[in-house]
């Protein structure tokens, strides 16, 4: 009995010291409880936000422009989305949800810990910035999911530990639209309109992101008074303005001269030894043009694109070039890498799309004049001539008026030519009821599948319709 008295009492130091050491913190692991001390680590934390969305690239445009009426997808990676034959074991779809929940984690972390830290240790508005930047990101992050699956689960609180509910139920799309513009409205209010350096400016959320990005969620929610006036509002903002003529508009992407004047959000690459962005390798052929790599031609260009530009549309030569090939093929040219490994970036928002945001909320107005007036600045840009000009090139032409044009398919084709392959055209379809006419697809397949693991996991989450 004695034996058996020490042996538990031997056990019960021993948990008791395990225990005391297990709830210490290790000096050398970066954790909540010894990391946000400081100004700088809440930069650091900042920084990781946009490490998340980086990891999108392989997701995002691709399966979007897969699905559209813009490109056919040639191997079996993509094949489904053009064939919109998704299901719900989907690699693609589970990686998006994935990867767009570990950004709003990181944005939750800094929401949480920032405001704790002394607000002596930043410089004025540094905190309120980078609170501000979460905030940004997090609507962007829930935007992409609701635009992907409709409603999803709010989640707006780090997890504290592994005894979390983690079965939480999707909320409604108008609930998750509410919380992108109060997070929209939080981050307007705390982001500078701009930073020391263009490729901040344009890495960054900025005010005018955050206005831009408000325009455009307004429009999906068809709340076009709101839309209109946040387009508004980044028109007039003057750290944006249109490139012109070939070369501007070719070297928006080309990555030697990314971050232009026209780009009001653009996800950072940098080469294909240090963040990299691999987005090429689906659209881009082999043999490549000179001074730049091609890969596996995933993603091929339409007729329907092909022929949509008229002569002497500067968007042609980059939106569809054609490689150095015996027999050559059409190819997407904004996603190109150098020889050297310099990749392109990712536009996310840029000045011609919001103008077109405000063509189409001021045209559902009724505004019809102030709507063919914004859509004429993108057409005039398109061919070269003078922005605030009447030319020969705007619209509506002799032959609109005798085919009794459509105001509302005009800024469609425009938005089409003006935006392909940057992941906009099947969003445009499901947001203006055209998916089924134009896509020859039915309601439930303007919506992905909850992935086959996150509803394993999650017995709440239900699943979309028609999967």
């Amino acid at each position: 009995m004695k034996k058996i008295s020490i042996t538990l009492l031997i056990a019960a130091f021993l948990f008791n010291s395990c225990t005391k050491v297990l709830d210490q913190v290790p000096q050398d692991k970066i954790t909540e409880q010894n990391f946000y001390k400081s100004s700088g680590d809440a930069e650091a934390a900042a920084v990781g936000i946009y490490d998340a969305a980086q990891a999108l690239s392989t997701q995002a445009p691709v399966a979007f422009d897969a699905a559209s009426d813009l490109a056919t997808a040639q191997l079996i990676n993509f094949s489904p989305f053009s064939q919109h034959g998704i299901t719900v074991d989907n690699a693609t779809v589970a990686l998006y949800w994935q990867n767009n929940y570990v950004g709003i984690g990181r944005c939750n972390d800094v929401l949480k810990n920032v405001p704790g830290i002394d607000a002596n240790l930043f410089i004025a508005g540094q905190k309120e910035r980078i609170l501000g930047e979460a905030y940004f990101m997090r609507a962007y992050f829930y935007f992409n999911l609701l635009k992907a699956f409709g409603g999803v689960p709010l989640v707006t609180v780090p997890y504290s530990s592994f005894n979390d509910d983690f079965t939480i139920a999707r909320s409604s799309s108008d609930q998750t639209y509410d919380q992108i513009i109060a997070d929209l409205k939080l981050a307007e209010t705390n982001l500078p309109v701009s930073y020391p350096n263009n490729v901040d400016t344009r890495g960054r959320a900025t005010q005018g992101g955050a206005k831009a990005l408000m325009a455009k969620v307004y429009l999906a929610r068809k709340d076009y008074t709101n839309a209109a006036a946040k387009a508004l509002e980044v028109m007039n903002n003057t750290t944006y303005t249109l490139v012109s003529g070939q070369t501007g508009y070719t070297n928006m992407f080309n990555p030697a001269s990314k971050n232009s004047t026209e780009s009001i959000f653009e996800i950072q690459y940098v080469s294909s030894s240090s963040e990299g962005n691999g987005t090429y390798s689906y659209y881009v052929p082999t043999p490549a043009p000179a001074g730049t790599q091609g890969s596996s031609y995933q993603i091929v260009p339409t007729s329907k694109i092909i022929n949509a530009f008229e002569t002497g549309d500067i968007r042609k030569a980059v939106s569809i070039t054609m490689s150095p090939a015996t027999i050559p093929v059409p190819f997407v040219g904004k996603y190109i890498r150098l020889t050297s490994g310099l990749d392109a970036n990712i536009i996310v928002m840029r000045l011609a799309d919001i103008i077109l945001v405000r063509a189409e909320a001021l045209n559902e107005l009724g505004q019809t004049a102030d709507a063919t007036a914004a859509l004429n600045i993108i057409r005039r840009r398109a061919f070269g001539l003078p922005l605030t000009t009447t030319s020969v090139r705007d619209f509506p032409s002799a032959n609109d008026v005798a085919n009794n044009y459509d105001l509302r398919l005009a800024i469609e084709n425009e938005r089409m030519k003006e935006l392909c392959f940057e992941g906009h055209r099947f969003h445009d379809l499901v947001r203006t009821g055209r998916a089924a006419a134009v896509l020859g697809i039915t309601t439930n397949q303007t919506l992905w599948p909850i992935p086959l693991r996150e509803t394993g996991r999650n017995p709440k989450l239900q699943q979309n319709p028609g999967y």
